[in-house]
C-alpha cells in the first residue's frame, strides 16, 4: 500500500505526536518509517533582521552544529521506535521546511505529521508548515491536530 511512512519532526512535543499514529500505519501496512528532519539555512538570515551580524563562517558553523544535534535527535527517537516498528530510517536534509519536505517524499509514501495549531497572528507571522505541505504534497498527508494543554483527550 505505501512504500514508506515519512514523519517530519521538528524537535517539538507537538511534532512527535504524530509518531503513535506514524507507527500504528506502519504496523497495519508493513511500511517502514522514515524520520526526517529539516534544518533550514533561512532562518539564520533572519537573525540580521534583528541586528546581529553573523558571518558566513558563523552560519556555516550554525547550520553544521545543528545538523549534528538533528542526527542525535533522530538516533534517539528511532531507538524508541524499533521496537514496535517494521523498520524505522532517518534523514537531516537542508533547505526551506517546506520545500524540503516535500522534495524529500517520493511517490508511494505517506506522510503523517502533526499541525502545532497556531491561528490568527501567529500564523501571519511565523506561517504554517502544515499548510504549505498540504499545499504542495504530492503524496497522502495524514494530519495529526494538536491538542491544546486545557484540552482532554
Amino acid at each position: 500500500m505505501y512504500s514508506r511512512i515519512v514523519v517530519p519532526l521538528d524537535g517539538s512535543d507537538v511534532a512527535e505526536r504524530a509518531l503513535d499514529e506514524a507507527k500504528d500505519m506502519s504496523s497495519l501496512t508493513g511500511a517502514p518509517l522514515h524520520l526526517l528532519r529539516v534544518v533550514d539555512p533561512l532562518a539564520y538570515q533572519h537573525a540580521s533582521l534583528t541586528g546581529m551580524f553573523i558571518e558566513g563562517e558563523m552560519v556555516a558553523q550554525a547550520l553544521a552544529d545543528e545538523e549534528e544535534q538533528a542526527r542525535h535527535y533522530l538516533a534517539k527517537i528511532s531507538s524508541g521506535l524499533e521496537r514496535g516498528a517494521p523498520a524505522v530510517a532517518a534523514d537531516v536534509v537542508r533547505g526551506p521546511t517546506v520545500t524540503a519536505i516535500v522534495r524529500f517524499c517520493q511517490p508511494g509514501d505517506l506522510l503523517v505529521m502533526a499541525s502545532h495549531g497556531r491561528g490568527g497572528l501567529m500564523r501571519f507571522f511565523m506561517g504554517s508548515v502544515a499548510e504549505g505541505v498540504l499545499r504542495q504534497a504530492t503524496v497522502p498527508v495524514l494530519l495529526i491536530r494538536a491538542r491544546n494543554a486545557d484540552e482532554s483527550s
